[in-house]
């Protein structure tokens, strides 16, 4: 009977050591048990990133955007510094006037690279930390927001796009779309 009686007083003790663990790391007692792995669907997670809905092709994306009316279009690529299908991309765009092409850091804050007049922003995420194999913070971030690793990605408001030609094809539209604003507010009014 002692031992029994030992035995779940050890058991007792042992589960609210436990869980007065899990309330620390406000994480479930199985996550600590290493029984499941958790998935950030705790309402008490710090990481408040969610996945994004992911456009097929750059009609898709163009569908499901409002793109009138803006005068300013923030868009994020992420990239790898020793990807060849990236540099296809920034290469499609980087000498339009319409453009501007940011380096976004760890530390950067979007109140500082948009200061610009230009109409497309394009704020470069590198997954690598600057030209190392090692991952950056946008590694993990990606994985959350599109469900998979895969550069070149396109994000913009709150949506993903994979593969540089749908990229290519929509910054195409985009500078349509701009450029056709501009010249109809650079032609003289008729009365």
């Amino acid at each position: 009977m002692d031992f029994l009686q030992n035995y779940c007083w050890i058991v007792f003790l042992f589960f609210c050591s436990v869980s007065s663990l899990s309330l620390k790391e406000t994480k479930p007692v199985i996550f600590f048990l290493g029984i499941v792995k958790n998935e950030g669907t705790n309402t008490f997670s710090r990481n408040k990133i969610k996945k994004l809905p992911v456009a097929s092709d750059a009609n898709d994306l163009i569908s499901k955007l409002d793109l009138d009316g803006k005068k300013q279009y923030i868009t994020y690529i992420y990239h790898s510094s020793i990807c060849s299908y990236c540099s296809k991309v920034t290469d499609a765009i980087k000498d339009n006037n319409n453009v501007e092409i940011l380096q976004f850091h760890e530390n950067s804050k979007l109140e500082d690279l948009t200061n610009t007049n230009k109409p497309i922003i394009v704020l470069m995420k590198n997954i690598n930390r600057e030209d190392s194999i090692d991952r950056s913070i946008f590694y993990n971030e990606l994985n959350k927001k599109g469900g998979k690793i895969q550069v070149p990605a396109l994000e913009i408001n709150d949506h993903i796009m994979y593969e540089s030609s749908e990229i290519i094809n929509f910054y195409q539209h985009l500078l349509e779309k701009v450029e056709a604003n501009s010249d109809s507010s650079n032609e003289p009014e008729t009365q």
